[in-house]
């Protein structure tokens, strides 16, 4: 319940975040994958701890949801990411490293559910452990993005906005 009341916060943070940068982010400089995979990725911590608060559900049937869940969430992060993909104009954290680490985290947030699902059906003792990695990265992703959309974006579109300007007269 209590990461289920997080994702709901996060989320909320990051639809904030999305509106303060959202001009830019629609002129299509790639953060708009950034924004979907972020909030999906909430709205999956949200969907998992519903299934896991529901009381007398067999393991078997909460193993079947994680999966479905995860392996759900990857297609529609990856089509999404194929069809809005991030280009050289993603300034803010945009070069090959931070990417790939988002890759990495994204994948871990979608597939350890997935495992956990899996140790689930197959009555494995301690799958739910396989859980907290990729709640970590959902986490992670999240609150690295509402920076980037509330902080980052506005203060080097903001820079930019000065340097194209005349300078200030001085007083």
């Amino acid at each position: 319940m209590t990461v289920a009341g997080i994702s709901a916060t996060l989320a909320g943070l990051l639809f904030v975040g999305v509106t303060i940068s959202l001009n830019h982010m629609l002129l299509g400089y790639g953060y708009l994958s950034r924004a979907f995979t972020a909030l999906f990725l909430q709205f999956q911590v949200l969907l998992l701890g519903l299934f896991g608060i529901v009381p007398g559900q067999p393991a078997f049937a909460l193993g079947l949801e994680f999966i479905v869940t995860g392996l759900a969430f990857l297609t529609g992060i990856s089509i999404f990411a194929r069809n809005f993909a991030e280009g050289e104009h993603s300034h803010v954290l945009g070069s090959i490293g931070p990417r790939a680490v988002r890759a990495v985290l994204a994948y871990a947030a979608t597939l350890m559910p997935v495992m956990a699902g899996v140790g689930l059906v197959a009555h494995m003792p301690g799958a739910l452990y396989l859980l907290i990695p990729g709640e970590v990265a959902c986490l992670y992703l999240s609150f690295g993005n509402a920076w980037v959309f509330a902080v980052e974006i506005p203060r080097r579109a903001g820079g930019q906005a000065r340097s194209d300007a005349a300078p200030a007269p001085r007083i």
